[in-house]
């Protein structure tokens, strides 16, 4: 029997082409590339709104980015996709880490990282407030523990701030304030990760016209397998605005270890 030939898939369009190319940039290398060309043009382009997420205002951007770098990230990999680990251990490419996660072959284990930039407008804005939501909470998943070997010590550039929020505490489907955490006895834990990470995160903040802030958003769950989402809150000197940080779309996801 003759089997038909299989069409080749199509080559992917101009927007994918550029997604593509702006996940291999570092996170420094994304902000230059922003300011260049905010400043090159005055506005807002095309190529910016494509890689500004979320953005409010004039010349405003949020950018939130999960962290599925295999040195950084531990796995938990199920029975179904056992095939994965060598691969994993090898340490793919963070693209295809990514894409098993989103479609549920991997899990992060025990912490998920999300890094989130800020960039100010024509104007200072000030960062009020940020709320954390658990939406869903589950039995673990079982399966094989899994990181990549071998990697470099090459890290950030700068140190950012932290806010590490322990999960498993925070009822569900409730929007959870960060200076509740910052203070709960609950969370006592969790701080001292972000204590031992760097510094934590302080509210209200100002980030001066056309500045930087970033900070890291560590979720942690040594019981449950939890989806999740946050929230910030800022003011740019006429309204509040209110952004969703989510892992492009869908919640953040971690499950405790097995």
């Amino acid at each position: 029997m003759v089997t038909p030939d299989v069409p080749p898939p199509p080559r992917p369009g101009p927007f994918a082409r550029l997604r593509h190319w702006h996940r291999t940039l570092s996170l420094s290398n994304r902000l230059a590339l922003y300011a260049l060309v905010l400043a090159a043009v005055g506005v807002v382009t095309p190529l910016a709104a494509a890689v500004l997420t979320g953005s409010r205002g004039p010349a405003t951007g949020l950018l939130v980015e999960q962290d599925d770098n295999g040195c950084t990230s531990v796995w938990t990999v199920p029975a179904e996709s056992t095939e994965l680990v060598d691969d994993i251990i090898a340490n793919i490419d963070v693209r295809q880490l990514s894409r098993w996660e989103r479609d549920g072959l991997i899990t992060h284990r025990e912490t998920v990282k999300a890094r989130v930039s800020i960039r100010g407008g024509e104007t200072p804005i000030q960062l009020r407030d940020l709320t954390i939501t658990v939406l869903s909470r589950t039995d673990p998943v079982t399966g094989e523990q899994s990181k990549a070997q071998g990697c470099g010590g090459e890290g950030d550039e700068d140190e950012p701030d932290f806010v590490v929020v322990d999960l498993d505490t925070l009822p569900v489907g409730t929007a959870v304030p960060v200076d509740y955490l910052q203070q709960s006895d609950q969370q006592t834990a969790a701080r001292q990760l972000a204590d031992d990470e760097g510094e934590q995160i302080t509210l209200p903040r100002t980030v001066d016209a056309q500045d930087f802030y970033s900070f890291t958003l560590i979720g942690r769950s040594l019981a449950y397998d939890t989806e999740w989402q946050a929230e910030i809150t800022w003011w740019d000197g006429e309204h509040l605005h209110t952004d969703l940080l989510d892992n492009d779309g869908a919640p953040f996801r971690v499950t405790a270890p097995g």
